[in-house]
């Protein structure tokens, strides 16, 4: 290994060494504000560090870098990046974008900085404001034949509109950071729920498309909207490229619409779901078995959400979930919930 490498190679180690130590004496979220990374990424050296110790803080096999010049896709992957965050330098990009599994040496980023004049911040900025502009004005016809405000609850029936959302779980040793994505059909409450260990679109498409569009068509639901956070698996804010998820949507004929959690109209139904959810999934880990083992038991409780758990809210505060479709969309709806639910991933 020529000296340079291997100079740089160790600065790595011992950058990511000294974020690793300083989380553990002022706290995850302070190492993570101060360095500007993800809860995610400190995780994942946690976890290599723990397993592999100082060799596990090594960048890993750079799969999508040939010599000299960073692939297409990772090139762009950068240049969005510097539009979303152009305060960021190369260090701060390298690490937001190993936290998307691309990985890029800050040299690299550099080099890409330098072939687009853009090593400098001031020039970064003027580049991020001009992208965003000529994706507002390419954006504006589109967006006036979508809509953009949730449809008022009052106004929907079962089935018309879902909610999509990550709750992190924390991180358990062996299996990492622990992810929970859920679908909740905001009138019924009906649930579909699986936990996966990132943070991306595909984990949150597998979800949608595996298990709750199915379901869906099964219960004779086919949503017309689906509300979504401002969270990067939904909506990344990428700007020269559609999101994963959205075009997925739009493919099935659903209107994506971005909502806060503080919005009083919905919250209620995330609230509720995360509770009994988190309250078991607590319980569960403390009990620790094989990743598998937690997945399964875990689809086995939203069984029971769906099928014995009262809502606890609303109108239909003493009816089950499942009762709720039930009589909405009649009896030919019940089935076996768990042909879906209880699936192998």
């Amino acid at each position: 290994m020529p000296k340079s490498v291997r100079a740089q190679e160790e600065i790595t180690i011992k950058l990511r060494h000294e974020i690793l130590l300083c989380g553990q004496e002022q706290g995850v979220s302070a190492a993570c504000k101060k360095y500007k990374i993800s809860r995610t990424l400190y995780y994942r050296w946690h976890k290599r560090f723990d397993e592999q110790g100082l060799e596990g803080l090594k960048d890993q096999v750079r799969h999508y870098l040939p010599p000299n010049k960073a692939a297409l896709a990772v090139e762009q992957a950068v240049l969005d990046a510097i539009v979303a965050f152009p305060d960021y330098g190369p260090q701060s990009i390298a690490w937001l974008l190993e936290d998307q599994d691309i990985i890029i040496s800050s040299s690299g980023v550099y080099n890409i900085m330098c072939r687009h004049e853009l090593n400098q911040k001031a020039a970064r900025k003027n580049y991020s404001r001009k992208i965003r502009s000529e994706q507002q004005q390419a954006q504006e016809p589109e967006q006036k034949n979508r809509s953009d405000r949730a449809p008022e609850p009052e106004q929907l029936t079962v089935g018309e509109c879902w909610l999509a959302w990550t709750v992190e779980r924390g991180y358990q040793p062996g299996i990492g950071n622990l992810y929970q994505y859920a679908v909740v059909d905001l009138k019924s409450g009906v649930a579909c729920s699986r936990l996966y260990t990132k943070k991306n679109s595909e984990c949150a498409l597998d979800l949608l498309l595996g298990v709750a569009i199915p379901m869906g068509n099964e219960l004779l639901m086919q949503p017309s909207w689906m509300m979504t956070p401002h969270q990067q698996e939904y909506t990344s804010g990428r700007i020269h490229s559609r999101h994963l998820y959205s075009s997925n949507l739009r493919e099935i004929n659903i209107k994506q619409v971005i909502w806060e959690e503080k919005n009083n109209l919905y919250s209620k139904t995330v609230q509720v779901f995360n509770q009994k959810s988190g309250d078991y999934l607590e319980s569960l880990l403390e009990s620790t078995g094989s990743f598998e083992e937690i997945k399964d038991e875990f689809q086995k409780f939203i069984r029971d959400y769906n099928l014995e758990m009262s809502l606890g809210y609303g109108e239909n505060a003493e009816k089950t979930p499942m009762e709720i479709v039930v009589a909405i969309k009649g009896a030919g709806v019940t089935l076996p919930l768990w042909s879906y639910l209880n699936r192998k991933y």
